[in-house]
């Protein structure tokens, strides 16, 4: 049975990193005695480096709802990139990463099995922090101003009554519409309408929320849907429910 997420410890990076990192996040929980959960999180469009005992890798953007089963007792620790602050330490587009995992070692030079033991040993959240820090402080790269023009773009589409049309968010870039998809594919990882639709898609969710009142067709022809079938569908594959069970769950 999915549960809602386990609460994360958000932590500022270092300032030698901040250029690459959003945030530190760790996860932490004891079901010790209990039947395993399923945890169930819809992810921005980040790249993220877990740490996490046999599981360690350096994920790309994550398409749909990312899934885990946790049972017994464990840690996890993530560093979240800036969107597009991946980029700079890799040979190639982000979006060769895309639903993927890659070692460790890609970024760090250390592979799993070592990382998991120097970082989780860690006395503490804030030794973790500080060990995770260090793994990277070595081995950056040269600063790149791509990054914040990114992070920029992305949260134009990302606020509240942002575009719905690729074409509109290229217009506030001052971009064509293939120097955009050209930009997300290189630095994100995924195309400019994927993000302009999982954000929109957030909205719904969040008015549906709100209360009983809030028509799906009214959304969906508000969000330049076809019709409210298409939104259904779309909103279905993201949350794994449909946006009535949606809002049934979350207003009881």
């Amino acid at each position: 049975m999915a549960r809602r997420p386990l609460p994360h410890n958000y932590y500022t990076p270092s300032a030698a990193v901040a250029s690459f990192i959003d945030h530190h996040w760790i996860v932490e929980w004891d079901l010790t005695g209990r039947l395993p959960e399923q945890q169930r999180a819809l992810l921005s469009p980040n790249a993220h480096l877990v740490i996490c005992p046999g599981q360690s890798g350096l994920f790309g953007v994550v398409r749909g709802a990312y899934c885990r089963t946790l049972a017994g007792s464990g840690c996890v620790l993530g560093l979240r990139f800036r969107t597009g602050g991946l980029r700079p330490f890799l040979n190639g587009p982000v979006a060769k990463l895309t639903d993927r995992r890659l070692p460790v070692s890609v970024i760090t030079g250390v592979d799993g099995t070592s990382l998991e033991r120097q970082v989780p040993g860690a006395c503490g959240n804030e030794a973790m922090i500080h060990a995770a820090n260090s793994l990277l402080e070595h081995r950056l790269p040269p600063p790149d101003p791509t990054i914040d023009e990114v992070c920029v773009i992305v949260a134009c589409a990302r606020r509240d009554g942002g575009p719905l049309r690729v074409q509109a968010l290229a217009d506030e870039a001052r971009l064509s519409v293939r120097t955009l998809q050209r930009l997300f594919h290189e630095y994100v990882g995924i195309s400019p309408k994927w993000v302009i639709r999982r954000y929109r898609l957030q909205e719904v969710a969040q008015r549906l929320t709100t209360g009983h009142n809030v028509k799906l067709a009214d959304l969906a022809a508000e969000l330049g849907y076809f019709d409210q079938a298409h939104l259904a569908r779309d909103f279905t594959r993201l949350f794994g429910c449909s946006p009535s069970n949606y809002r049934r769950t979350q207003i009881n």
